[in-house]
């Protein structure tokens, strides 16, 4: 989460020569995504880009394309570092920011700094925040919030310029990187859409691919090369780059391309995928993370989750609409476009109205006669687990969503949990299921009077049958 998107530069960080030996000692975690701990040997005589992130921030997602970028100009002149300092406690654990780091292709060495030690000693205060230190463990400059791609590379640039005489160390850290999981058939599956014939659409983000299945899990198309990027065509030439939200409206399937900040438009008779809005950049488009249709199917709702906002896209004017959010990114009820929301992540619609889940913070909120309303959630740093009403129920970071009649069941990502909110009397609940059933799920549904849900850090799609109260896996085969 962003408070400031400053610039700020220093020189003569105190006691900068033992900001290596700091860092070394790994931060209360440890050390992730490597082979083995760096050492201060390991980082000195060149230029350190410190990223302070957490992981479930959308503007920490979204320089992640700024730090690929730096460290493919510059190899091995820089070595980069991810200190991650949890804003929820469920992003504090080892396992799961390795399962971030490696969702999102992070090819850089990680710090767990749960304790905020070394996020105190750089008096850091907001995510992200770039630090760029010298060969010496110097400060040199620091860069606070997103969008600051040119001036982080024009700083390092004249780094290496007046500092060429004391980078000596040229060291392939890279090759300390420990490989990525063998995930199987699915990889982080972040979103599911049912068609009309039944057939049910998965978000394969980690696989950067969406699969149609039957209901008895047997694949019957695969879309996509499997190859992160942004281009049309057919199924076996599109590329996509961590899709989550689907919809289907007639023969089309509709997709929130998330890092590719496009939405994107499938076929399904003629097999071919084109962009229908987004070129690749943020933009207007910015990390949208979920997509459903609105009137009849002649208008999608996006949750613009880069842009703390709702969206409208209308496919016959092809033309983006504000439906909600002032940009600022908070807990704020009231009219829709001076409402403030925080990381829409999750919507579905009922009545014309549009419930949606706010992940950063922690909130179930709708969008009903032109005004925000929130039915769980209270701050941007208020999260738990915990059942009751307004304002005392707590959920922890949500993601998914789905409405019917009576219940809206809520995808409670960072608690592992399905919870479950009663339109009638308010009150938020939770499914009895076994414990460690689900990890991180994204996203839940539901079709034929049960549930089905996105159990996104277990890969796979899970089935929760409330008649049996049993928790099965959907088996995927050819």
């Amino acid at each position: 989460m962003t408070l400031t998107l400053a610039l700020l530069f220093s020189i003569g960080n105190p006691a900068h020569a033992d900001n290596l030996d700091l860092l070394a000692a790994g931060g209360s975690g440890g050390w992730l995504n490597v082979t083995r701990p760096l050492t201060a040997q390991d980082m000195q005589g060149r230029l350190v880009l410190l990223d302070f992130w957490t992981y479930g921030c959308i503007n920490c997602m979204q320089v992640i394309p700024d730090l690929e970028y730096l460290e493919h100009k510059f190899g091995s002149q820089i070595l980069v570092i991810g200190v991650h300092s949890a804003k929820f406690k469920g992003e504090q654990g080892n396992q799961r920011i390795l399962q971030a780091a490696q969702r999102f292709g992070l090819k850089h060495p990680l710090i767990n700094d749960s304790d905020y030690a070394i996020w105190k000693s750089y008096k850091i205060r907001a995510w992200p925040t770039l630090v760029l230190l010298g060969p010496d463990g110097q400060e040199l400059a620091r860069f606070v919030g997103e969008g600051h791609r040119a001036a982080l590379e024009q700083a390092i640039a004249q780094a290496l310029e007046h500092g060429s005489a004391t980078l000596n160390n040229q060291a392939d850290v890279a090759g300390l990187l420990a490989p990525a999981e063998d995930t199987g058939t699915l990889s982080y599956p972040a979103r599911l859409a049912f068609g009309p014939d039944g057939t049910l659409y998965i978000a394969d983000s980690g696989h950067h691919r969406i699969l149609a299945v039957n209901p008895t899990g047997k694949i019957l198309a695969v879309i996509g090369s499997g190859v992160r990027g942004l281009q049309d065509g057919t199924y076996t030439q599109a590329q996509f780059d961590l899709p989550r939200g689907l919809s289907v409206i007639k023969d089309k399937l509709y997709v929130a391309d998330t890092n590719n900040h496009a939405l994107r438009q499938i076929d399904l008779k003629k097999k071919v995928v084109t962009t229908i809005a987004g070129n690749g950049r943020k933009g207007q488009v910015a990390s949208p993370w979920d997509i459903e249709p609105l009137e009849q199917g002649r208008t999608l709702a996006v949750a613009m989750a880069g842009r703390h906002q709702l969206w409208s896209f209308s496919l016959k004017k092809q033309k983006l609409s504000l439906l909600a959010g002032s940009r600022a990114e908070n807990i704020k009820d009231g009219p829709a476009t001076t409402a403030a929301l925080a990381q829409p992540s999750g919507i579905a619609i009922a009545e014309k109205n549009i419930f949606f889940v706010d992940a950063e913070s922690s909130a179930l909120r709708v969008l009903e006669d032109g005004q925000i309303k929130t039915l769980v959630g209270t701050g941007l740093f208020d999260f738990g687990f915990k059942d009751g009403v307004y304002p005392d129920a707590q959920l922890q970071h949500p993601q998914g969503l789905a409405v019917t009649d009576q219940k809206i069941y809520v995808a409670d990502t960072y608690n592992n949990a399905l919870r479950v909110y009663d339109r009638e009397t308010a009150q938020l609940s939770t499914l009895p299921l076994p414990h460690g059933a689900l990890s991180e799920p994204g996203d839940v549904l539901v079709h034929d009077g049960k549930l089905w849900i996105a159990d996104t850090n277990h890969h796979a799609i899970k089935i929760y049958d409330p008649l049996t109260e049993t928790l099965n896996t959907l088996a995927l085969h050819p």
